[in-house]
């Protein structure tokens, strides 16, 4: 699959803002969330995958959306592995309960930007 450069740096661009509104959503004002409020975030960074791949799939057809999906549930489902780690982390530390999503994500951006750094060095 080849995609243009504008391709790449409009990703990083979408990926910089989700984690803006992330910041300025969570860290300026730490609170305790609600179950509703934790589903209506999951629910909207799912739609926002889901849609995604199906940008994927229209432009560059059903094999690399097919690709898309694949590694996103997988990752998904690393994620919750993830998850129980994060949660054996802020218990041992006795975080309080009003800082945990600062924790959780300083947690995922330290691991995007290791990630990225791995998969770059990988490239290389």
């Amino acid at each position: 699959m080849d995609v243009h450069a504008l391709g790449w740096l409009a990703l990083a661009a979408i990926i910089i803002t989700m984690i803006t509104i992330d910041i300025v959503g969570h860290v300026r004002t730490p609170h305790e969330p609600t179950l509703k409020e934790a589903a209506q975030w999951s629910i909207g960074y799912i739609a926002m995958a889901v849609v995604f791949g199906g940008i994927v799939w229209a432009i560059w057809g059903g094999t690399y959306g097919q690709e898309y999906f694949a590694g996103y549930i997988t990752e998904k489902a690393l994620s919750i592995d993830n998850l129980f780690v994060f949660v054996i982390m802020i218990s041992a530390f006795r975080v309080p309960r009003k800082y945990q999503q600062e924790v959780l994500l300083a947690g995922i951006i330290i691991s995007l930007v290791l990630r990225f750094a791995f998969i770059m060095a990988g490239a290389a």
